[in-house]
């Protein structure tokens, strides 16, 4: 069966969308657009970068091949815009949690805690080493995954930053804060891509006990020392 949105855009029971004769309009563009980019990550997920195929990608979308080039001329720009894609959508996180959560350690908390959990899915995993494999394979695809992590930590910079300024972090390096706050978030993640067991890797664990665990480390190594409060007499 296939069902016709209100966009234009044609969803069949199988997942893939087609859209109506015609040039599209400006919506179902940015419809298919955000089709391709997302179909282009959950292929990456399962894929070795040499054997990434746009012919079946396109088929797997429900997309002409030619409809993947006319917005992407190369494979490498078709995985960097996904890539950028999905950068966009963690970056508009970061941006609502600095709206609604004024204190900025609680903002850091809250968007590390989004990190936390976006890397230990399976899905996101698997995404992992298929931009590790091909940055062991591609040089320019090394340079590009090191502007992917540049993007990935600008939202805990910003939120560094922020709490530095109104002392609830010490002044410092804030390069290096931010690594270590990664490093930290990522440990569990690295040991589940070596085939760790979840349980094994979050060391028995819950997800919110593991992640508080590691926060808690980043805060004591910087969080700025109170002087103590008088004992009473």
């Amino acid at each position: 069966m296939t069902v016709t949105t209100d966009d234009g855009v044609r969803a069949s029971a199988g997942g893939a969308a087609q859209r109506r004769a015609g040039r599209p309009s400006r919506k179902e563009a940015q419809a298919i657009e955000a089709l391709i980019l997302d179909g282009t990550i959950a292929a990456m997920r399962d894929a070795r970068y040499a054997t990434l195929s746009i012919d079946a990608l396109a088929q797997d979308i429900g997309v002409t091949k030619q409809t993947i080039y006319r917005r992407f001329p190369s494979k490498d720009a078709l995985i960097d815009a996904a890539i950028r894609h999905k950068m966009d959508q963690i970056h508009a996180f970061a941006r609502d949690t600095a709206d609604s959560v004024a204190e900025p350690i609680a903002s850091l908390r809250t968007f590390a805690r989004h990190m936390f959990d976006m890397m230990l899915k399976p899905e996101n995993v698997g995404l992992a080493i298929f931009i590790d494999h091909a940055s062991l394979t591609d040089a320019a695809f090394a340079r590009r995954r090191q502007q992917w992590h540049v993007m990935l930590m600008a939202p805990m910079k910003s939120a560094i930053v922020t709490a530095q300024a109104q002392g609830r972090l010490d002044a410092g390096d804030v390069e290096g804060m931010v690594n270590m706050l990664f490093d930290l978030l990522a440990g569990p993640v690295n040991r589940m891509r070596y085939s760790v067991a979840p349980d094994v890797a979050l060391e028995g664990l819950c997800e919110d006990q593991a992640f508080a665990a590691r926060f808690d480390v980043f805060l004591r190594l910087y969080a700025p020392v109170l002087p103590g409060c008088c004992t009473a007499k």
